[in-house]
């Protein structure tokens, strides 16, 4: 009777010596997963971003109605083209026997180059300012004691400049009314328009101060040289030909 043989297999530990094998991540999947978690912490916080959103629309409306609304008005000036240069221009100004305020403001400008620089340099000195603030009550409408603090608050919101190419002078005033920006800028216009015409005026009356002087020097001349003539006509027994000429 043949024998039987069995054969046992001992179970093979797969542990021991297998090779790892690597699982690539689903990058896909994972962004969506992510996607996912953050709308629904989006939807469950919704009333929160929704009281959120609110709050910010109702904050800026009130910061809108708060906050004042400010006007500028702009005048753009280009200064004569006949005018005295530099110092003539302040000496007129500065001696003027009116004793106007823009005399004063002239006075220390002594120094500037062109006509615009001068007139910038006018436009934005203390003086003009003082005479702004005092005819618009600016201590009153800025909410200020001092006439100094009134004077500073109307130069920050004051621009003049001038462009160096083409010498046109920009006047900007800024205000919360329209109509006092407007006004305000005008005031200074009319400052500069002021200068302008008292340069001219001190011009024209030098020149003529100076031509009558010329015309009465002339005189004093032609009659000392009649004199001289005749002195001489009387010693040397020369003929009057002006009294001969009344004879005839």
């Amino acid at each position: 009777m043949p024998e039987e043989s069995t054969n046992v297999l001992a179970p093979r530990n797969f542990d021991e010596g297998a090779e790892t094998l690597g699982v690539a991540p689903d990058d896909n999947g994972a962004a969506r997963g992510e996607a996912v978690a953050t709308l629904r912490l989006l939807w469950d916080r919704k009333r929160f971003l929704f009281r959120l959103t609110l709050a910010g629309l109702v904050l800026s409306a009130i910061t809108a109605f708060l906050i004042p609304k400010r006007y500028q008005s702009t005048a753009r000036l280009m200064p004569p083209d006949q005018m005295d240069s530099g110092s003539e221009v302040l000496a007129a100004v500065a001696g003027n026997k009116v004793g106007s305020s823009l005399g004063s403001a002239a006075s220390s400008l002594l120094g500037l180059g062109n006509t615009s620089e001068l007139f910038v340099g006018i436009l934005q000195s203390r003086t003009i300012a003082n005479d702004v603030s005092e005819r618009f009550d600016l201590k009153k409408i800025y909410g200020v004691r001092l006439e100094e603090d009134a004077e500073m608050d109307l130069q920050a919101n004051t621009d003049i400049s001038e462009d160096r190419k083409s010498g046109i002078i920009s006047i900007a005033v800024t205000d919360k009314s329209p109509e006092r920006a407007a006004a305000m800028t005008q005031e200074y216009v009319d400052a500069l328009n002021g200068l302008v015409t008292q340069v001219n005026t001190s011009a024209a009356h030098r020149e003529r101060e100076f031509l009558e002087g010329r015309l009465t020097q002339v005189k004093l001349d032609l009659e000392s040289a009649e004199k001289d003539f005749g002195k001489f006509a009387s010693e040397n027994t020369a003929i009057d030909i002006q009294e001969q000429g009344k004879a005839m």
